[in-house]
């Protein structure tokens, strides 16, 4: 099975890789299939407290740069529940500015329809990379383990310090008792 990840991490990745560096070099091929939403974004950014370089623009370079990252990462084997994660949530944005398919006809809407199912193809695949184990367990499954092997420790360094404190009680009661006898002894 590690010879398939070998071939299949890259061949996967190898899509996000090339349209995230599109993408980061030409942002303007995202802005013109949906520009009144690019602007609609520019203007809330103009409105808010983010900084004066921060517009639809660099955002859209931004996700390219991530995505291309992610994607380099995940075909090197490097963290690839996380980079799959990255590459889900880049690729999800592009789905916002997609073309109604209802609205086409002939030739465009047959294209779009099988961009549309190629790039859910894509989708499916980087789904099944993020809960791919590869014989590793999961973050959240260490993190259990980790809880499990704390606590575990903990109880038995409590077990140890109640037996100590026994003991001392034990050493504490006879000493008081002795102290006792003695003081009985110097009275009487």
């Amino acid at each position: 099975m590690a010879l398939v990840r070998r071939i299949a991490r890259p061949l996967l990745a190898a899509p996000f890789v090339v349209e995230g560096v599109r993408t980061a070099l030409r942002p303007e091929r995202e802005i013109d299939v949906y520009p009144q939403a690019f602007e609609a974004v520019d203007s809330t950014l103009s409105k808010s407290s983010a900084p004066s370089f921060v517009d639809a623009r660099t955002i859209i370079r931004a996700t390219g740069v991530i995505a291309a990252g992610a994607g380099v990462l995940y075909a090197a084997n490097r963290c690839p529940r996380a980079a799959a994660a990255a590459l889900l949530m880049t690729t999800s944005v592009g789905w916002v500015g997609r073309k109604k398919v209802w609205e086409l006809r002939g030739e465009e809407r047959t294209q779009e329809i099988q961009a549309i199912l190629t790039d859910a193809g894509l989708l499916g695949g980087v789904l099944l990379a993020v809960v791919d184990h590869d014989g590793r367990p999961s973050l959240g499954y260490q993190m259990n383990q980790f809880v499990e092997r704390s606590q575990k420790k903990a109880a038995a360094k409590q077990r140890e310090l109640e037996k100590k404190t026994d003991k001392l009680e034990k050493k504490a009661k006879g000493a008081v008792g002795t102290a006792q006898k003695q003081l009985a002894a110097q009275r009487g």
